[in-house]
């Protein structure tokens, strides 16, 4: 071989690989965590009416048990959480934290009295903070940018696999234990539905932090941007709590119109999923077994539907040249989740309820990829670990703490009946969702440039 073909061949550039051995298993496992989490989150709205009868408590209170107990912390440390995984083993800190969320979804069932297991909940919060901000980091570090909108889809559909376990499931268990006396245990004393219910439930995340540890390697980070120019020094340099915020000042257009948008979003997409399910059991008098095998099913179906959906039609809109596909879609995620509720509102019926319920739910999926996805193109490797972690606390402040307490409060304190569960969730939408879709589509042109990764260098200050 001549000095001159020798030359060429080491100028060739080398083919960056799709993804990283083990992408598929670490997408498949951080999924099956996203699943146990929600299973967590949401087995509680079935268990709304043992809680309101045992602890004395109505719908508001309830909400904040609920969403705002699990929220101050979720969102306050994940934000702390973020920095440690842009600076130390991800996996880890993930492992952990699975662990952690479940022994307090555990000890939920032995809390006496509302004060307890409000601060219970807190704990399965600070468990959570590192889920998401952990599982954006390592996906974008396993597949190339073109890869993630999928990636985050598998990940995004464990919250709706989650959902539908925790409603079949769980009302199957809740509906058994109901159906029999209280249990009594040495030192743990008597043992109500709600209680076993949380024991049961906290068991899988125990071994699957275990499995996280065993099977996920630790990619190297920034490792799948090294094609962008720029990206493999932002990855290498160290960061801070500083240097992220005075990023976030200087974009702060995009970050506030991605973060507010997509969060409003959420706010209203708890909201519904918090209580559809409990406008079933008082409106229409379901059974809890009946309502949480329909709605499990339609979760299962729908959500997996929605979020993936969501990411080949945001993939086919840029293939056809809209930069700023995800920001688009999520605007019309908004418009369809109202015009849902309005559908709530002007035609009653069980069977409208659930062709409602399947609508919204597949809403309430369709931008799960694109909220990740598109937070990518603003955020550096150095940065994504904290985007996370900001993306988070604002939308589980906005979706969490408040989604399903403004619904809580509309009906316990405006229309002061607790059947008026549908015309407060309208009052609300009416409210939140034209603002989430005026703020995603101005926001669109902050996200028209070039793939992951070269945004950093080119979003201008606001």
């Amino acid at each position: 071989m001549t000095s001159a073909a020798i030359t060429a061949e080491r100028a060739a550039p080398v083919e960056q690989p799709a993804t990283l051995p083990g992408a598929q298993r670490a997408a498949a496992l951080l999924m099956l965590a996203y699943m146990l989490s929600f299973m967590d989150r949401q087995i509680l709205v079935l268990m709304i009416e043992p809680l309101q009868r045992d602890l004395k408590i109505n719908d508001s209170q309830f909400s904040l048990l609920h969403g705002t107990s699990f929220a101050l912390f979720y969102t306050i440390v994940g934000l702390y959480v973020g920095g440690l995984i842009d600076r130390h083993h991800s996996v880890r800190i993930l492992d952990w934290a699975v662990a952690w969320w479940s022994l307090a979804t555990a000890v939920c069932g032995l809390a006496r009295g509302y004060g307890q297991l409000f601060a219970a909940r807190m704990m399965v919060g600070v468990g959570e903070a590192a889920l998401s901000p952990g599982a954006y980091s390592l996906l974008s570090d396993y597949y190339e940018p073109r890869r993630r909108t999928r990636a985050f889809a598998i990940y995004a559909t464990g919250m709706h696999l989650g959902s539908g376990v925790a409603f079949i499931l769980g009302g199957r268990l809740i509906g058994y234990l109901e159906s029999i006396p209280p249990v009594t245990m040495p030192l743990l004393g008597t043992l109500e539905s709600w209680r076993l219910t949380f024991l049961v439930v906290g068991v899988p995340g125990l071994l699957l932090g275990l499995v996280i540890r065993w099977f996920i390697r630790e990619p190297e980070r920034g490792t799948m941007d090294r094609a962008v120019p720029g990206a493999e020094a932002q990855a290498a340099k160290a960061t801070s709590h500083r240097e992220f915020f005075a990023f976030v000042r200087a974009n702060r257009a995009a970050y506030t119109n991605h973060n507010l948008g997509f969060g409003l979003h959420m706010m209203f997409s708890y909201a519904i999923t918090s209580w559809l399910p409990v406008l079933l059991l008082r409106t229409y008098h379901w059974p809890v077994t009946q309502v949480g095998l329909v709605m499990g099913i339609q979760f299962l179906i729908f959500g997996p539907l929605g979020a993936f959906l969501g990411g080949k039609a945001a993939r086919m809109l840029r293939e056809r040249g809209d930069a700023s596909a995800e920001m688009t879609l999520g605007a019309a995620s908004c418009a369809m989740l109202l015009l849902g509720v309005v559908i709530l509102t002007l035609f009653h019926g069980a069977g409208v309820v659930l062709a409602v319920a399947a609508l919204q739910i597949f809403f309430v999926a369709f931008p799960g990829s694109l909220n990740a996805a598109s937070l990518q193109i603003v955020a550096p490797p150095r940065f994504r670990g904290l985007s996370g972690a900001l993306f988070m606390l604002v939308g589980n402040l906005l979706g969490l703490a408040l989604g399903p307490l403004v619904v809580g409060m509309l009906t316990d304190y405006v229309f002061a009946d607790k059947k008026m569960v549908g015309m407060s969730l309208l009052t609300m939408g009416v409210v939140v969702m034209p603002v989430a879709i005026a703020l995603l589509l101005a926001g669109r042109r902050y996200f028209r440039m070039a793939p992951a990764g070269q945004a950093a260098a080119q979003v201008q200050p606001a």
